[in-house]
């Protein structure tokens, strides 16, 4: 059931009318003094489009902005996030994690692995003392945090496994790289948030702001209620919470900017959204028992619908040109309910007992994990309209979401070693790599594997991926130039 709103392209008022256009990025406080000392040294005639391109060069390599990150400081501790080393190059190092891995038959079982229609040759490997850091793939880089303790931060690259840099926060991080300037959340001695925007590439740090508001379920892992990703104009990122002071029972939708840092728009709507998401023309928001849309910096929503659980939590699990889909959980944390709406808000088909946490889109297909018949497994669903597709048994199956995709194949975790679907129909693809997996993703052309084979030794070992062009794992330039 929906509600619209012909009046719902409301102007956001006088504090709307001062904001800048998000994808107009404006230069800090340091850029500006460098502007205003050295503007007769330009060279005369430079557009605009010119002198921004020299600012964004001088804000990277001016000194580090560092207003509230004095404790943000390099790493220096090479098995906290260790080098990477090409697979057939590993022998013959004094490292004591290395060589403790050396000594591991999965670890040179997983390594003599010579590749098979499901999973690539082995190509480079992470080795470290104790639980490895968790990496995950954005834009071709791997983030990596955890190491010796929740502060510690590394960049990786996806094809060759160099390691860019290490840094580390005096607090935890509750979370890491939301997108190319790695947006990076802080606590702070003063009990505010910081968020840090650092070039993805180098680590260093770009500038530092105190979060605007304060989120109503506060989950960065899921991405829920405090920032997603992009929101579609590629220059911004967004959260939804309670403004300092503010009345109870309104919420502040912010867009930051992720050059500047600085807030880029700001507007009130009413209501207790606890979640938000966007497509690059309009803002979602969500809580439980409702579903709304909004055009930036509207007040009122240009369509509002009903979600089946009035109590519990609420998340986007996906926003694709075609659908949004919303997944519920009641507050006494049984099954849950992912919903499928069109971008008028109508409802177009539901899932229920499904985790709504635990499901991946691809392409045009649904993939959730659900247990029938006592069994562990992988259902499919169309994206358009839910059609079943097929659903594939996976015993013993933890977490879809530790798994990765390239699109045309799912690889899974196991016990045994990776569970491989074909995603067109659910087939089994049989690998013949048999090591005990963690965690799976797929970054460009690798499906890296992580491994803790026990409190002493970790791994990770990246496979080139089947269907992969020419091997490039010797180009790893800047993945914004790919």
């Amino acid at each position: 059931m929906s509600e619209r709103y012909e009046d719902g392209h409301v102007d956001g008022g006088a504090e709307q009318a001062a904001q800048v256009d998000p994808r107009t990025p404006r230069p800090g406080p340091r850029v500006a003094r460098f502007v205003r000392g050295h503007a007769g040294k330009l060279v005369a005639g430079c557009g605009a489009v010119v002198m921004l391109a020299v600012l964004g060069v001088v804000a990277v390599q001016a000194e580090e902005v560092r207003p509230c990150w004095s404790d943000f400081h390099s790493l220096t501790d090479t098995e906290v996030f260790p080098d990477a080393f090409g697979v057939p190059q590993i022998g013959g190092t004094d490292n004591p994690a290395i060589r403790a891995a050396l000594r591991d038959p999965l670890y040179r079982e997983a390594t003599r692995f010579t590749g098979d229609q499901a999973v690539g040759k082995p190509v480079w490997t992470v080795v470290a003392q104790g639980p490895l850091p968790v990496m995950s793939d954005e834009f071709g880089l791997l983030p990596a945090r955890g190491g010796a303790a929740p502060r510690d931060l590394a960049m990786y690259e996806g094809r060759s496994g160099k390691r860019h840099w290490m840094r580390a926060a005096e607090g935890p991080l509750d979370t890491f790289m939301k997108n190319l300037r790695s947006l990076t959340f802080v606590p702070h001695k003063n009990g505010d948030t910081q968020v840090m925007g650092a070039d993805a590439r180098s680590g260093y740090a770009q500038w530092c702001q105190a979060v605007p508001v304060t989120p109503a379920v506060a989950d960065p892992e899921r991405d829920r209620g405090w920032v997603t990703g992009m929101t579609g104009n590629g220059g911004t990122v967004l959260m939804v919470g309670t403004a300092p002071g503010g009345r109870p029972d309104t919420s502040r939708v912010v867009q930051q900017d992720t050059v500047s840092g600085g807030i880029a728009r700001r507007w009130d709507v009413p209501g207790r959204w606890t979640d938000v998401a966007a497509d690059g023309r309009t803002v979602y928001l969500a809580a439980p028992g409702a579903l709304a849309a909004f055009a930036p910096g509207a007040a009122r929503p240009t369509w509002k619908a009903e979600l089946p659980d009035t109590t519990g939590t609420v998340g986007f699990a996906a926003v694709t040109p075609d659908r949004i889909l919303a997944g519920t959980r009641p507050a006494d944390g049984g099954a849950g309910t992912l919903t499928a709406f069109d971008h008028g808000g109508r409802a177009v088909w539901t899932l229920r007992d499904a985790d709504p946490d635990d499901v991946t889109v691809t392409g045009d297909t649904v993939l959730a994990h659900e247990t029938r018949a006592g069994a562990d497994g992988v259902a499919a669903y169309r994206l358009k309209d839910g059609t079943p597709l097929w659903f594939t048994a996976v015993p013993g199956l933890g977490r879809l979401a530790d798994g990765g995709t390239d699109g045309t194949t799912l690889y899974l975790p196991g016990g045994s070693g990776l569970r491989v679907l074909r995603i067109s129909d659910g087939h089994p693809v049989p690998s013949t790599l048999t090591v005990p997996v963690d965690r799976v993703f797929v970054t460009g052309q690798r499906i890296v594997v992580e491994h803790t084979a026990s409190a002493k030794s970790a791994w990770s070992v990246a496979y080139s991926t089947p269907q992969a062009p020419a091997d490039t794992s010797g180009s790893d330039g800047d993945p914004r130039s790919r």
